[in-house]
């Protein structure tokens, strides 16, 4: 009997454990569908794949060596993989393999592949005894090194982890992997895009540098929009507002969401000069880098022979560099200003009521120079800002140094209930990224991660309010997650009767809303809001700015009259 008892205990235990992984592998399944959305670009796809899988590497995608983190640290004062012409693959051949356990991956790989043979000279072999050649792994995330790395032996690992298996992205990481960087972070792109730095995820800003000029070469190529290597519009956005746009025409897509450009084509072309089909001796030199501060340019050429002897002066990674000095015209060339980003928004110049705030930026990205223009638009920008109402604080709260006199009065365990928050919520994909009084302070909001389950309630009451013949509740609220349950907002007379008085349920996006309620009343009362929890952690539910005005609203959501 006993034996009996433990195998059956045994056998619930599995079935539990096997449930418990079912329902997870569901709900991870639904996460990653719910974020990943139709009109993702290909780099938003490898930016929000890389952030769920905690590998969101130098812009996104770029694993950097030991050379290149040197290059970035001493900010980019080196040549870029695209001017090292000794990073491009010899001969035109890119050796490759693919790691065991990727069967699943074999046909979008060589779809892949198939793409770069028909629109380029570079050809894909599998490896035999080459000294270098791609592997392609099954890692956290989507990622790739820049160029070959040509000063070690062995594989370089190119990336295609979980939800990295589309032809498109992997198209983007083997354009790195030819030797080409982001698009968007090319020296002139402040000439063709602004970067919108308050709508970028914190913590995400230096994934918009730009390179220096001595550091990429453009090949001569126009800016592309369309570039398979550049970000979408909104690529980690903290709010789901741009983050990039076009300087002509602010709603032109960017990027790309299955394939290759027509530059694109043309500019790897350009670099392993695919015009130049014969593979004996030496390509063409690559353009002349500019001048650097000791009126220095460079320009390289590569061995595409299979015979070193074809290139007389050629080093061992098969490159040959020449170096000039200026002339004085070319070392005092007008240099176009360029403007860097913004600063910080200001402080309100009121502390109550509508105000104004401000912010600066300058033109030193670069400067002018030698009579080079100077930057296009105006140097601050101006906004609107609401620090809270100009009356009565007590009738008013937005939660900045504490609940003023609202007060948890029930909830259905001591740890669901009401809390101050500053910045986002915990728990990532829900809940405000910040207050909406200054996006600097406090709000309240309600936590739905474990312990917390399906139906949780939690209510917040205001205190007794005297009754006025006209009275306008508004507030805002932050609805925003997969699994959002609902805000309710009752009001309570002295015999404890509660009537509903404003209802809002499941997702409401990502802004913070307003809402307002008329409230007619000759009898005292108190404002009740419940909170419900959804069914999942991704389900917090937010408020911020409650006030109370003794005037008529002017749209209201909801009226209440008891006279």
């Amino acid at each position: 009997m006993g034996q009996l008892s433990a195998v059956l205990i045994g056998f619930l235990v599995l079935l539990v454990f096997n449930i418990v992984n079912l329902q997870g592998s569901v709900i991870r399944k639904s996460f990653y569908d719910s974020v990943l959305e139709g009109d993702d670009t290909i780099m938003d796809q490898i930016s929000k794949v890389n952030e769920m899988t905690n590998h969101v590497a130098y812009e996104a995608d770029i694993v950097l060596t030991e050379r290149d983190e040197s290059t970035v640290h001493e900010r980019r004062k080196r040549r870029n993989a695209v001017r090292e012409r000794k990073k491009l693959w010899p001969k035109r051949v890119v050796p490759y393999e693919i790691s065991p356990g990727m069967e699943a991956y074999v046909d979008n790989i060589l779809a892949a592949i198939k793409e770069f043979q028909k629109h380029t000279c570079l050809t894909f072999v599998q490896k035999t005894k080459e000294r270098n050649w791609i592997k392609f792994t099954k890692d956290r995330g989507c990622w790739s090194y820049i160029g070959r790395i040509y000063w070690r032996k062995g594989e370089q690992n190119l990336s295609l982890g979980t939800r990295c298996n589309t032809k498109g992205i992997i198209m983007h990481e083997m354009m790195h992997a030819v030797g080409f960087w982001h698009e968007q972070s090319r020296p002139d792109r402040n000439q063709f895009v602004e970067i919108l730095w308050e709508n970028i995820q914190k913590g995400m800003e230096s994934q918009f540098n730009k390179y220096k000029h001595n550091k990429v070469d453009n090949l001569g190529f126009t800016y592309d929009y369309q570039s398979i290597m550049h970000y979408g519009k909104k690529t980690f956005s903290r709010n789901g507002l741009p983050t990039i746009r076009s300087l002509d025409n602010p709603s032109m897509r960017l990027g790309s969401k299955d394939g290759f450009s027509p530059m694109d084509i043309e500019k790897m072309n350009a670099l392993y000069e695919c015009s130049q089909q014969e593979s004996n001796g030496w390509s063409d030199w690559s353009i002349f880098t500019p001048c650097n501060n000791r009126c220095i340019k460079t320009r390289q050429r590569v061995c595409f022979s299979s015979d070193l002897e074809d290139c007389p002066g050629a080093s061992s990674n098969r490159v040959k560099t020449q170096r000039l000095k200026c002339p004085p015209k070319e070392c005092y060339t007008p240099v176009d200003g360029q403007w860097g980003r913004w600063s910080e928004w200001g402080a309100c110049d009121k502390t109550c009521g509508y105000g104004v705030q401000k912010r600066k930026r300058s033109c030193n990205e670069p400067k002018p120079k030698h009579g080079g223009k100077e930057c296009r638009g105006a140097d601050t920008q101006k906004r609107m800002c609401n620090m809270r109402p100009c009356s009565d604080g007590n009738d008013k709260c937005n939660f900045e140094k504490d609940f003023c006199h609202w007060e948890n009065i029930w909830s259905t365990t001591s740890t669901f209930h009401w809390r101050r928050q500053r910045g986002p919520t915990p728990s990532r994909n829900t809940g405000p990224m910040a207050d909406h009084t200054t996006g600097k302070g406090y709000y309240v909001y309600l936590e739905t991660s474990w312990p917390a389950r399906l139906g949780y309630t939690s209510t917040l009451s205001s205190k007794w309010l005297e009754g006025s013949e006209a009275r306008c509740l508004s507030f805002w609220y932050s609805m925003h997650g997969q699994s959002v349950g609902s805000i309710r907002v009752y009001i309570t007379d002295d015999l404890d009767v509660r009537k509903l008085l404003w209802l809002r349920s499941g997702p409401q996006g990502w802004s913070w809303r307003k809402a307002s309620i008329q409230i007619n009343s000759h009898s005292r009362y108190k404002i009740i809001f419940e909170g419900v929890r959804g069914n999942g952690y991704t389900g917090d539910v937010a408020l911020d700015d409650i006030a109370f005005v003794n005037e008529n609203c002017e749209r209201p959501d909801a009226l209440y009259t008891h006279i």
